[in-house]
């Protein structure tokens, strides 16, 4: 089995990581971490800081990623790493699965209060509903 955890910067990673550590340490299965570094096309792109602002997500995506397969061999799981760059992490972690040809894709749920709460967030929501694969959403 082909799992893939994808993870951000955030507090929630930890979890889905270690979520899809269990399951590939069960399934004998295979893991590989993706991790989206956003571009940021914004009002940024008018003032010339959008540049900056995209090296520095792609450096700290970079960083992320080697903790995050250090983490998971410390709990006994050899990972592969992607780090892709774009506008949608949603369209990108979609399009990783399908290169890739996984079987899980796992993937975080940000934790919201009020109506909110019924929902899940928009990444989550969007990777649901295009991955080509099963879609396991950690909270």
């Amino acid at each position: 089995m082909k799992i893939m955890a994808a993870l951000d910067l955030s507090g929630h990673a930890a979890g889905i990581l270690e979520k899809a550590v269990e399951i590939a340490k069960q399934s004998g299965g295979e893991l590989t971490i993706a991790v989206v570094a956003e571009d940021f096309l914004d009002i940024g792109d008018y003032l010339g800081e959008s540049a900056n602002i995209t090296e520095k997500s792609l450096a700290a995506a970079k960083v992320g990623a080697a903790k995050y397969a250090a983490k998971a061999k410390e709990l006994g799981v050899e990972a592969k790493v992607l780090l892709e760059q774009g506008v949608s992490p949603a369209d990108l972690l979609v399009k990783m699965a399908e290169d890739n040809k996984i079987d899980l894709l796992v993937v975080g749920n940000r934790t919201k209060k009020g109506l909110d709460r019924f929902l899940i967030g928009s990444v989550a929501s969007k990777v649901v509903a295009h991955a080509p694969c099963s879609v396991l959403v950690v909270r």
